[in-house]
């Protein structure tokens, strides 16, 4: 199942440049190591730069008037992310927080418009990383307005069964908090609880904790089953 279209996966850009443009554009970068729950940046705040993420899971999100979150998406290793704020010259419209333990590359923005200005691969690339986000974002209102919360839960299940495995091997750990999952998926902690319980009555997931496994193939294959009856 192709579920590319519901989650950012961006290619890492040190793929597309020469080693000129490489070389200007990390000339003054600095690599930081964060610990989990640090935020990379805040909403609202102007950019300084743009971010590459070479190891561990960032989420991006949205604070609302209720105090609560809603996660947009999560980054993974090699992704660049807090770049699209400076190409408008806007103010973050999320935050950025680390879920686990991550060692980000920071690149000044002046650094960045330079190389941007004279790559036309770092142009079409980042046009590219554009055209899908967008996309996702319309498929992400779309399933928040018409999806139930069991319906959500098994299609993120799945977006993060992609995030989170490693090759093929199994079981699938996903260690996502379940605070952050209620966020992903737009429900209360509360209501969260009871749809893990339905998950684990029809033997779909295993919980261990703070953590969620997918420990065969046949259950993946159900819930995929599942999911492809309303996306």
């Amino acid at each position: 199942m192709d579920l590319s279209s519901f989650y950012f996966n961006s290619t890492p850009i040190d793929k597309f440049l020469g080693k000129a443009e490489i070389t200007q554009l990390y000339k003054n970068s600095v690599e930081s190591k964060y610990t989990r729950g640090i935020n990379v940046f805040d909403e609202r705040t102007f950019p300084k730069g743009v971010y590459i993420l070479k190891k561990g899971r960032v989420k991006l999100y949205q604070s609302t008037s209720a105090g609560t979150q809603q996660i947009i998406a999560i980054h993974g290793a090699g992704e660049i992310f807090g770049y699209r704020p400076i190409l408008c010259n806007e103010r973050y419209p999320v935050s950025a927080t680390t879920l686990e333990p991550c060692t980000v590359v920071f690149i000044p923005r002046r650094d960045f418009q330079n190389v941007l200005e004279k790559s036309t691969a770092l142009s079409n690339l980042l046009l590219k990383y554009l055209s899908h986000e967008f996309t996702v974002w319309v498929n992400i209102v779309s399933i928040l307005a018409r999806t139930t919360v069991k319906e959500r839960l098994l299609l993120n299940i799945l977006l993060l069964a992609e995030r989170y495995r490693e090759s093929s091997k199994w079981p699938i750990k996903i260690t996502l908090p379940k605070s952050d999952l209620a966020c992903l998926i737009g429900t209360s902690n509360e209501t969260l609880a009871r749809m893990l319980k339905v998950l684990k009555q029809e033997q779909l997931v295993v919980s261990r904790g703070s953590s969620m496994e997918i420990t065969r193939p046949e259950q993946l294959q159900k819930i995929q089953n599942e999911v492809s009856l309303f996306i």
